[in-house]
């Protein structure tokens, strides 16, 4: 059965300013590459095992890229692809932004938030991403130990939360939730303007059943607050606390989750919180991480957040939280949340150099 999801609030609020700058382009308006390859669907494959999809230390930058999956896919299925950035070669607030998913690639780039100014340059970084079916995910054991799914969210204003069940329990649950596919523009915006307005997923409330979740756009464009975007596809992936082997056949597959406490510092731009696996893993995993709760609360202005790592190893990451620019970057979220950190290594995991 798919997940179920529902509003859980939803007042509208005034804009209470204008965003600070409009960017000059929009690098959402199509990736220009066409993909490497279009891998071969396997009829007779295994609907789990070969259905995984993993890459880490592929470089990534704002321009906009197609990539084709690092193994073929189980029919002709879209996958759910989470991707993460796992370094830290430049400084700005960003994310990685997965704006087309299809049976044979994916397109992504590294959006940079614009709340100081419009130039969206960003150096190239490192980046892992999983590419996976949605279903339960099962240990060899048989035992349910997360579930894979997407959603159609269409975000009425900054305040409105939907809430998801997930098809059987996950005790101690880690949620990683991504959009798979974002809109540049709005229909009609506050003096007829189209702004490109880049956000992210966020969750909090996250339990044994379900949790909530929205499109998180950034502060500077608070204007906008009361402003439905067009309708974005998110995927979310729940693990269970702990290691977990998942292998089958001839592919090993490992994953862990975990939690950590962190308070991002209000001086030092380098203030980092070492995350150790459940399990130290064979080799450098894709390493997902995203906050779990929402500590600073929907009026303050140092909301809106995103996790940054560094120093990924292949039995721990070290993260940080960013703010946008305006509001401190790096060292502007100076409230505790809880961040979750999921890893993923399978024996076909390709790892590339720049």
């Amino acid at each position: 059965s798919s997940p179920t999801a529902s509003p859980t609030s939803g007042p509208s609020a005034s804009p209470t300013e204008s965003p600070t700058s409009s960017p000059t382009a929009s690098p959402t308006s199509g990736p220009s590459a066409s993909p490497t390859a279009s891998p071969t669907q396997n009829p007779t494959c295994n609907p789990f095992t070969e259905t995984q999809s993993a890459v880490y230390a592929a470089c990534i930058d704002h321009n906009p890229q197609n990539y084709s999956y690092a193994q073929p896919l189980c029919g002709d299925s879209k996958p759910a692809v989470f991707g993460e950035l796992s370094s830290l070669l430049g400084g700005d607030t960003c994310s990685l932004e997965i704006i087309t998913v299809t049976d044979s690639y994916f397109s992504a780039y590294i959006q940079e938030e614009e709340s100081l100014d419009s130039e969206v340059s960003h150096a190239k970084e490192f980046y892992g991403y999983v590419s996976i079916l949605d279903g339960l995910l099962q240990n060899t054991d048989g035992d349910v130990i997360g579930q894979v799914g997407r959603v159609s969210v269409t975000q009425p204003n900054n305040s409105t939360w939907f809430s998801l069940s997930y098809d059987e329990t996950i005790s101690n649950p880690v949620v990683i939730m991504k959009a798979n596919a974002i809109p540049d523009s709005l229909d009609t915006a506050p003096g007829g303007v189209k702004p490109f307005r880049p956000g992210h997923m966020r969750v909090k409330d996250v339990t044994e059943t379900g949790f909530s979740y929205q499109f998180e756009e950034w502060d500077y464009l608070s204007a906008y607050t009361s402003t439905e975007r067009p309708e974005t596809e998110a995927v979310f992936m729940v693990v269970q606390k702990g290691a977990h082997d998942l292998s089958d056949g001839d592919t090993t597959i490992k994953m862990t989750a975990q939690t950590v406490e962190h308070t991002s510092s209000s001086t030092d731009v380098n203030s980092y919180t070492t995350v150790m696996y459940s399990e130290a893993q064979p080799a450098d995993p894709v390493v997902l991480a995203q906050t779990q709760t929402e500590s600073a609360g929907d009026s303050e202005s140092e909301a809106s957040v995103v996790v940054r790592m560094t120093n990924l190893d292949t039995d721990s990451v070290d993260v940080n939280m960013s703010n946008e620019e305006l509001n401190g970057g790096r060292i502007g979220h100076n409230v505790e949340e809880t961040i979750g950190v999921v890893t993923y290594w399978d024996s076909n995991t390709k790892q590339l150099s720049c």
